[in-house]
């Protein structure tokens, strides 16, 4: 089994850095269990995250999961939660298999980390297969699509609720009018969509989320895909000017998932609490990361000089496609040959992902 690279100081910290305020859980469920009339029994469980404390997965989505998870307990369990955030337990490549060895109970990342891993979640980053519109029509799709399909990859683990981060923008120091113009551009690209950055003529450049400051500034780069948020949270304003809105080439998911001996360990009670708020914590997630995304485009809007927020027309949406169709036909070969039926599970990430997308949803509310 692979051995583990473990950091050895654990950070555990506060979760009110930052500025933003939530209200409460969306939705106010009925209890599972009777109010305890007990003191609550407190059970303790660690997690490690691919986010510092202070963005607001660690902050607010996961500790609000985490009391809707108490409340339908009727007040009889306490969770005790142990955050370790990025760089101070497992590194996030390693992070899933941690888990599964039972070195933290829970892991929240992404399925990109582990490319090979999942082949059946990974078929929703492909570009050009099932392009979300927004984060709450992916939050849904992604997991309508695992409870559909209940891939085998996944069984090691216990999915307690998945989610998207929202689709991809091109931020660029220049602006990008049609797909032609993306054609020499050194791009920060990783996982799924570095393909689509070569068949689009422009070189990928690997390297973590916190290496694209400095390299933007020393020219290693001229161009970023990522959701809007990251215009505000890792100041990538200060570095690009114009973006326009790429979702056929990045779409991008999460998970939190439970160490296996771990969950069949907890009270039954217990368990059916998580299961009971897995669909309200997917619903709030989308509306966190929506609205992240669009507080990312608002301060990058606001700020001296302003920036520049675009879309292609149709008719470059549709050259951009034509483009990249060769990686969706060599995936579904690639998931035929792993034993897989490449076609359809390629159509159903569409299909589900059209219909969420034709859907309207409630704005955050914070």
């Amino acid at each position: 089994m692979k051995k583990l690279f473990i950091i050895p100081v654990v950070l555990l910290l506060g979760i009110s850095m930052v500025a933003i305020t939530f209200g409460s859980p969306t939705e106010e469920k009925r209890p599972l269990l009777a109010k305890s009339e007990v003191n609550p029994q407190t059970v303790t469980l660690g997690v490690n995250l691919i986010f510092p404390a202070t963005h607001f997965v660690a902050a607010h989505q996961l500790p609000r999961y985490f009391k809707m998870v108490e409340a339908a307990t009727g007040g009889k369990y306490k969770l005790d939660i142990k955050y370790y955030p990025v760089g101070t337990l497992l590194p996030p490549g390693d992070a899933y298999d941690g888990m599964t060895q039972g070195i933290v109970d829970m892991v929240q990342s992404c399925f990109s980390y582990t490319p090979g891993r999942f082949p059946v979640m990974w078929a929703l980053y492909k570009p050009g297969i099932a392009p979300p519109e927004n984060c709450h029509a992916a939050a849904h799709a992604i997991w309508e699509y695992f409870n559909t399909l209940k891939p085998k990859e996944l069984e090691d683990s216990k999915v307690l609720y998945l989610w998207a981060v929202g689709p991809g923008w091109l931020h660029t120091k220049k602006p990008i009018t049609t797909v032609e113009a993306i054609k020499g551009s050194k791009i920060r690209s990783t996982g799924a969509f570095v393909d689509a950055v070569k068949l689009l003529g422009a070189e990928p450049i690997a390297m973590p989320m916190g290496d694209v400051y400095i390299a933007a500034q020393k020219g290693l780069i001229d161009s970023l895909i990522s959701p809007p948020e990251t215009l505000e949270t890792w100041k990538h304003h200060e570095l690009f000017d114009y973006s326009v809105f790429l979702p056929t080439v990045y779409s991008h998911f999460q998970y939190l998932v439970m160490n296996l001996n771990k969950w069949k360990s907890l009270p039954k009670d217990l368990q059916d609490a998580f299961d009971a708020v897995a669909k309200d914590a997917v619903k709030e997630a989308g509306q966190i990361w929506q609205y992240n995304n669009q507080k990312g485009i608002d301060f990058a809007k606001a700020q001296p000089g302003g920036h520049h927020f675009s879309y292609f027309p149709d008719s470059e949406v549709a050259k951009l496609l034509k483009i990249i169709r060769p990686i969706r036909d060599s995936y579904t070969i690639e998931l035929n040959k792993r034993g897989l039926p490449g076609e359809q599970i390629l159509k159903t990430a569409a299909t589900i992902m059209e219909k969420y997308n034709k859907q309207k949803f409630e704005p955050w509310k914070p």
